[in-house]
Protein backbone atom coordinates (compact mmCIF):
# COMPACT_ATOMS: atom_id res chain seq x y z
CA UNK A 1 0.00 0.00 0.00
CA UNK A 2 2.81 2.38 0.59
CA UNK A 3 4.58 1.97 -2.35
CA UNK A 4 0.90 2.48 -4.25
CA UNK A 5 0.75 6.26 -2.14
CA UNK A 6 4.55 6.58 -3.40
CA UNK A 7 3.56 6.40 -7.12
CA UNK A 8 0.36 8.81 -6.70
CA UNK A 9 2.59 11.38 -5.11
CA UNK A 10 4.48 10.87 -7.70
CA UNK A 11 1.99 11.10 -10.68
CA UNK A 12 0.50 14.17 -9.13
CA UNK A 13 4.40 15.79 -8.97
CA UNK A 14 4.59 15.44 -12.41
CA UNK A 15 1.07 16.97 -13.17
CA UNK A 16 2.21 19.64 -11.30
CA UNK A 17 5.33 20.21 -13.23
CA UNK A 18 3.41 19.35 -16.26
CA UNK A 19 1.02 22.23 -15.59
CA UNK A 20 4.28 24.58 -14.58
CA UNK A 21 5.84 24.04 -17.93
CA UNK A 22 8.77 22.70 -16.34
CA UNK A 23 10.91 19.76 -17.81
CA UNK A 24 9.80 16.24 -16.17
CA UNK A 25 13.04 14.70 -14.77
CA UNK A 26 14.08 11.13 -16.34
CA UNK A 27 13.80 7.67 -14.38
CA UNK A 28 17.40 7.43 -14.86
CA UNK A 29 17.57 10.79 -12.84
CA UNK A 30 15.46 9.49 -10.48
CA UNK A 31 18.09 7.02 -9.41
CA UNK A 32 15.58 4.08 -11.33
CA UNK A 33 17.60 1.06 -13.34
CA UNK A 34 16.53 -1.62 -15.35
CA UNK A 35 18.99 -3.63 -14.00
CA UNK A 36 18.53 -6.23 -11.28
CA UNK A 37 19.85 -5.14 -7.83
CA UNK A 38 21.71 -8.59 -6.36
CA UNK A 39 20.93 -7.49 -2.61
CA UNK A 40 17.58 -5.99 -3.24
CA UNK A 41 14.40 -8.56 -2.01
CA UNK A 42 12.19 -10.31 -4.76
CA UNK A 43 9.15 -7.62 -3.48
CA UNK A 44 11.53 -4.70 -2.67
CA UNK A 45 11.42 -2.62 -5.75
CA UNK A 46 9.47 0.34 -6.86
CA UNK A 47 9.16 0.87 -10.54
CA UNK A 48 9.36 3.96 -11.88
CA UNK A 49 6.12 6.03 -12.97
CA UNK A 50 7.39 7.41 -16.36
CA UNK A 51 8.64 4.08 -17.72
CA UNK A 52 7.77 0.68 -15.34
CA UNK A 53 10.72 -1.00 -17.15
CA UNK A 54 12.77 1.15 -14.80
CA UNK A 55 12.79 0.27 -10.86
CA UNK A 56 14.57 1.47 -7.38
CA UNK A 57 15.59 -1.07 -4.54
CA UNK A 58 13.45 0.19 -1.41
CA UNK A 59 14.13 -3.55 0.87
CA UNK A 60 17.48 -4.86 0.48
CA UNK A 61 17.17 -8.63 1.05
CA UNK A 62 18.64 -9.49 4.62
CA UNK A 63 20.50 -12.91 3.51
CA UNK A 64 21.56 -11.08 0.42
CA UNK A 65 23.09 -8.90 2.29
CA UNK A 66 25.22 -11.31 4.21
CA UNK A 67 23.07 -11.71 7.42
CA UNK A 68 22.09 -14.88 9.14
CA UNK A 69 20.08 -16.00 11.37
CA UNK A 70 22.70 -18.84 12.91
CA UNK A 71 23.74 -17.93 17.00
CA UNK A 72 27.18 -15.45 16.74
CA UNK A 73 27.90 -14.99 20.24
CA UNK A 74 30.26 -17.99 21.43
CA UNK A 75 32.91 -16.51 18.51
CA UNK A 76 31.70 -12.89 17.61
CA UNK A 77 32.47 -9.94 19.69
CA UNK A 78 30.31 -7.66 17.78
CA UNK A 79 26.90 -8.65 16.29
CA UNK A 80 25.09 -5.87 13.99
CA UNK A 81 21.63 -6.41 12.53
CA UNK A 82 19.71 -6.46 9.61
CA UNK A 83 17.68 -3.25 9.21
CA UNK A 84 14.81 -4.76 7.42
CA UNK A 85 14.71 -7.46 10.15
CA UNK A 86 16.43 -8.07 13.51
CA UNK A 87 16.92 -11.84 13.64
CA UNK A 88 19.02 -11.48 11.04
CA UNK A 89 22.66 -10.89 11.93
CA UNK A 90 26.19 -10.52 10.53
CA UNK A 91 29.80 -10.81 12.77
CA UNK A 92 31.61 -7.47 12.75
CA UNK A 93 34.71 -8.10 14.71
CA UNK A 94 35.63 -11.80 15.66
CA UNK A 95 36.75 -12.37 19.21
CA UNK A 96 40.52 -12.44 19.17
CA UNK A 97 42.39 -16.39 19.72
CA UNK A 98 45.04 -14.31 21.54
CA UNK A 99 44.63 -11.20 24.35
CA UNK A 100 46.86 -8.65 24.96
CA UNK A 101 49.25 -9.53 27.16
CA UNK A 102 49.40 -13.58 26.04
CA UNK A 103 52.43 -15.50 25.73
CA UNK A 104 52.86 -16.97 22.24
CA UNK A 105 54.62 -20.31 21.47
CA UNK A 106 56.46 -21.36 18.67
CA UNK A 107 53.68 -23.57 17.34
CA UNK A 108 51.19 -20.56 16.73
CA UNK A 109 49.16 -21.29 20.51
CA UNK A 110 49.08 -18.35 22.83
CA UNK A 111 47.71 -18.30 26.64
CA UNK A 112 47.84 -16.51 29.63
CA UNK A 113 51.25 -16.70 31.64
CA UNK A 114 49.88 -18.15 35.10
CA UNK A 115 49.59 -20.95 32.36
CA UNK A 116 52.75 -21.50 31.42
CA UNK A 117 54.17 -24.70 30.56
CA UNK A 118 57.55 -25.89 29.74
CA UNK A 119 56.15 -28.41 27.32
CA UNK A 120 55.77 -25.60 24.50
CA UNK A 121 58.44 -22.83 23.83
CA UNK A 122 57.75 -19.40 24.42
CA UNK A 123 58.57 -16.92 21.72
CA UNK A 124 56.96 -13.67 22.44
CA UNK A 125 53.86 -11.88 24.29
CA UNK A 126 51.06 -10.69 22.02
CA UNK A 127 51.04 -6.47 22.37
CA UNK A 128 47.79 -5.76 19.36
CA UNK A 129 44.73 -7.88 18.20
CA UNK A 130 42.40 -7.33 15.55
CA UNK A 131 38.91 -8.00 14.09
CA UNK A 132 40.25 -10.95 12.11
CA UNK A 133 41.09 -13.13 14.63
CA UNK A 134 44.99 -11.87 14.43
CA UNK A 135 47.10 -10.25 16.40
CA UNK A 136 51.07 -9.47 16.74
CA UNK A 137 53.94 -10.39 19.11
CA UNK A 138 56.49 -8.84 20.63
CA UNK A 139 59.69 -11.16 21.20
CA UNK A 140 61.00 -11.53 24.92
CA UNK A 141 64.36 -10.10 24.82
CA UNK A 142 66.21 -7.67 23.15
CA UNK A 143 68.18 -7.91 19.99
CA UNK A 144 71.71 -7.68 20.72
CA UNK A 145 75.63 -8.26 19.12
CA UNK A 146 78.60 -9.23 20.57
CA UNK A 147 80.50 -5.75 19.42
CA UNK A 148 79.83 -2.71 17.40
CA UNK A 149 82.07 -3.73 14.44
CA UNK A 150 80.36 -7.20 14.33
CA UNK A 151 77.08 -8.24 12.51
CA UNK A 152 73.97 -9.16 14.56
CA UNK A 153 74.11 -13.36 14.82
CA UNK A 154 70.95 -14.98 14.70
CA UNK A 155 72.16 -17.73 16.59
CA UNK A 156 72.90 -15.58 19.28
CA UNK A 157 70.39 -12.85 19.23
CA UNK A 158 70.13 -11.45 23.39
CA UNK A 159 74.06 -11.46 23.62
CA UNK A 160 73.91 -8.74 26.18
CA UNK A 161 77.73 -7.26 25.04
CA UNK A 162 75.73 -4.78 22.98
CA UNK A 163 72.43 -4.46 22.81
CA UNK A 164 71.71 -1.63 20.54
CA UNK A 165 71.85 -1.11 17.11
CA UNK A 166 72.41 1.99 14.47
CA UNK A 167 68.87 2.59 12.02
CA UNK A 168 71.88 1.83 9.36
CA UNK A 169 71.78 3.31 5.54
CA UNK A 170 72.23 7.15 7.14
CA UNK A 171 72.13 9.78 4.30
CA UNK A 172 70.05 7.54 2.13
CA UNK A 173 66.13 7.62 1.49
CA UNK A 174 65.18 4.71 1.27
CA UNK A 175 62.82 4.34 -2.27
CA UNK A 176 59.07 3.48 -1.80
CA UNK A 177 59.74 3.88 2.37
CA UNK A 178 56.87 6.81 2.76
CA UNK A 179 58.24 10.02 4.71
CA UNK A 180 56.48 11.15 7.32
CA UNK A 181 57.29 14.71 8.89
CA UNK A 182 54.83 17.45 9.52
CA UNK A 183 51.60 15.76 8.67
CA UNK A 184 52.85 13.12 10.77
CA UNK A 185 49.73 14.10 13.61
CA UNK A 186 47.20 14.15 10.96
CA UNK A 187 48.22 10.50 9.75
CA UNK A 188 48.24 8.76 12.90
CA UNK A 189 44.72 10.05 13.95
CA UNK A 190 43.94 8.71 10.67
CA UNK A 191 45.29 5.47 11.18
CA UNK A 192 47.36 5.77 8.48
CA UNK A 193 48.05 1.93 7.32
CA UNK A 194 51.73 2.51 6.03
CA UNK A 195 52.15 3.44 10.18
CA UNK A 196 51.43 0.24 11.20
CA UNK A 197 53.04 -1.99 8.29
CA UNK A 198 56.37 -2.89 9.79
CA UNK A 199 56.64 -6.02 8.18
CA UNK A 200 55.85 -3.97 5.02
CA UNK A 201 58.97 -1.55 6.09
CA UNK A 202 60.47 -3.86 6.38
CA UNK A 203 60.48 -5.74 3.28
CA UNK A 204 60.72 -2.34 1.67
CA UNK A 205 63.90 -1.80 3.08
CA UNK A 206 66.09 -4.94 2.43
CA UNK A 207 65.01 -4.96 -0.87
CA UNK A 208 66.15 -1.69 -1.72
CA UNK A 209 69.52 -1.03 -3.73
CA UNK A 210 72.11 -0.23 -1.28
CA UNK A 211 73.78 2.77 -1.45
CA UNK A 212 77.16 3.50 -3.13
CA UNK A 213 79.42 3.28 -0.05
CA UNK A 214 82.98 3.25 0.45
CA UNK A 215 83.23 2.30 4.31
CA UNK A 216 85.25 -0.92 5.23
CA UNK A 217 83.23 -3.63 6.47
CA UNK A 218 82.28 -4.84 9.61
CA UNK A 219 83.47 -1.57 10.88
CA UNK A 220 81.47 0.99 13.08
CA UNK A 221 80.83 3.32 9.93
CA UNK A 222 80.08 0.34 7.51
CA UNK A 223 77.09 -0.43 10.08
CA UNK A 224 75.96 3.30 10.32
CA UNK A 225 75.74 4.27 6.34
CA UNK A 226 76.24 0.90 4.45
CA UNK A 227 73.49 -1.81 5.77
CA UNK A 228 69.88 -1.34 7.41
CA UNK A 229 71.48 -2.61 10.64
CA UNK A 230 68.32 -2.41 12.47
CA UNK A 231 66.02 -3.90 10.05
CA UNK A 232 68.29 -6.36 9.34
CA UNK A 233 68.64 -7.81 12.07
CA UNK A 234 65.17 -8.00 13.27
CA UNK A 235 64.53 -10.13 9.65
CA UNK A 236 67.03 -12.31 10.17
CA UNK A 237 66.09 -12.93 14.19
CA UNK A 238 64.23 -16.10 15.07
CA UNK A 239 63.64 -17.32 18.39
CA UNK A 240 66.26 -19.29 20.63
CA UNK A 241 65.43 -23.51 21.17
CA UNK A 242 63.62 -22.61 17.94
CA UNK A 243 64.06 -24.37 14.10
CA UNK A 244 64.97 -21.23 11.59
CA UNK A 245 62.92 -23.07 9.51
CA UNK A 246 59.86 -22.98 11.28
CA UNK A 247 57.20 -22.36 9.54
CA UNK A 248 55.45 -19.81 12.37
CA UNK A 249 58.08 -18.45 14.20
CA UNK A 250 61.25 -18.81 12.34
CA UNK A 251 63.90 -17.20 9.85
CA UNK A 252 62.41 -14.80 8.22
CA UNK A 253 58.65 -14.12 9.69
CA UNK A 254 59.67 -11.25 11.85
CA UNK A 255 60.09 -7.58 11.21
CA UNK A 256 61.25 -3.86 12.31
CA UNK A 257 58.40 -2.46 14.04
CA UNK A 258 56.80 0.61 12.20
CA UNK A 259 55.95 3.62 14.31
CA UNK A 260 52.36 3.17 14.96
CA UNK A 261 53.26 -0.90 16.07
CA UNK A 262 55.43 0.37 18.99
CA UNK A 263 52.73 2.97 19.79
CA UNK A 264 50.21 -0.18 20.03
CA UNK A 265 53.02 -1.52 21.95
CA UNK A 266 53.16 1.26 24.73
CA UNK A 267 49.38 2.03 24.62
CA UNK A 268 47.87 5.05 23.35
CA UNK A 269 44.86 6.64 22.39
CA UNK A 270 45.46 8.50 18.81
CA UNK A 271 41.91 10.30 19.42
CA UNK A 272 44.76 12.29 22.33
CA UNK A 273 47.41 13.09 20.25
CA UNK A 274 47.87 16.97 19.15
CA UNK A 275 51.61 16.97 18.39
CA UNK A 276 54.13 15.05 16.32
CA UNK A 277 56.51 14.43 18.30
CA UNK A 278 55.69 14.25 22.49
CA UNK A 279 53.64 12.20 24.77
CA UNK A 280 50.23 13.11 23.77
CA UNK A 281 48.12 10.04 23.32
CA UNK A 282 50.47 7.98 25.38
CA UNK A 283 48.88 5.73 28.09
CA UNK A 284 51.25 2.74 29.09
CA UNK A 285 48.84 0.43 29.31
CA UNK A 286 49.56 -2.16 26.95
CA UNK A 287 53.38 -1.78 27.76
CA UNK A 288 52.46 -2.84 31.56
CA UNK A 289 50.47 -6.09 30.48
CA UNK A 290 53.43 -6.88 28.54
CA UNK A 291 56.03 -6.52 31.04
CA UNK A 292 54.06 -7.71 33.39
CA UNK A 293 54.30 -10.97 31.39
CA UNK A 294 57.82 -11.18 30.58
CA UNK A 295 59.05 -10.67 34.00
CA UNK A 296 56.62 -13.71 34.81
CA UNK A 297 57.99 -15.57 32.00
CA UNK A 298 61.64 -14.72 33.71
CA UNK A 299 60.75 -16.16 36.69
CA UNK A 300 60.44 -19.07 35.02
CA UNK A 301 63.55 -19.30 34.07
CA UNK A 302 62.43 -18.24 30.02
CA UNK A 303 65.42 -16.12 29.07
CA UNK A 304 62.83 -12.92 28.69
CA UNK A 305 63.90 -9.38 29.58
CA UNK A 306 61.16 -6.27 30.36
CA UNK A 307 61.23 -3.75 27.97
CA UNK A 308 63.85 -1.31 28.63
CA UNK A 309 63.30 2.65 29.44
CA UNK A 310 64.98 3.72 26.62
CA UNK A 311 64.71 4.36 23.29
CA UNK A 312 63.80 1.89 20.46
CA UNK A 313 64.02 2.16 17.11
CA UNK A 314 61.12 1.98 14.37
CA UNK A 315 60.87 1.02 10.95
CA UNK A 316 59.28 4.72 9.88
CA UNK A 317 61.56 6.65 7.86
CA UNK A 318 61.49 10.91 8.28
CA UNK A 319 64.33 11.62 5.93
CA UNK A 320 67.71 10.37 5.16
CA UNK A 321 69.18 11.09 8.12
CA UNK A 322 66.41 10.51 10.34
CA UNK A 323 63.78 7.78 11.54
CA UNK A 324 61.12 7.90 14.23
CA UNK A 325 61.50 5.85 17.68
CA UNK A 326 59.53 5.66 20.82
CA UNK A 327 61.26 5.59 24.69
CA UNK A 328 59.52 3.00 26.49
CA UNK A 329 59.44 5.02 29.82
CA UNK A 330 57.16 7.79 28.37
CA UNK A 331 55.70 6.58 25.22
CA UNK A 332 57.16 10.35 23.79
CA UNK A 333 57.43 9.61 19.78
CA UNK A 334 60.34 11.29 18.63
CA UNK A 335 62.66 11.71 15.57
CA UNK A 336 66.48 10.21 15.51
CA UNK A 337 69.57 10.25 13.90
CA UNK A 338 70.04 6.52 12.43
CA UNK A 339 73.79 6.87 13.15
CA UNK A 340 72.48 6.83 16.82
CA UNK A 341 72.99 3.66 19.13
CA UNK A 342 68.96 2.33 20.05
CA UNK A 343 67.44 -1.02 21.19
CA UNK A 344 65.26 -3.34 19.08
CA UNK A 345 62.66 -5.78 20.05
CA UNK A 346 61.20 -8.07 16.52
CA UNK A 347 57.68 -8.15 15.98
CA UNK A 348 55.75 -11.33 13.82
CA UNK A 349 52.15 -10.96 12.71
CA UNK A 350 49.46 -13.91 13.03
Amino acid sequence: MKYVLFLIAILFSSQALALNCERQPTCEELNYSKDNDPQCADDGYILCPFDFSYKKCLQPDCEKLGFTSSEKSGWCSEIITCPQDSSYTACNCLKPRCNIGDVFYADGSCGDVKDYTEDKVAVGVVYYTDCTGGGKVINLHNLGRISKTLDFDPENPYSKALGSFHWGYYAYDVPGLTNYGGELVDKLKAYDPDLYDGQGNTATILAAKAPDCDKQKDTDDYYIYCVPHAARAAHAFYPPNVDKQNSIVGQGKWYLPALGELMDLYGYDNSLITANNGISGATGKTKTLVNNTLRALKDKNVQAEELTEAYYWSSTELKEQISWLIHISTGDRHPAQREDFNFVRASLAF
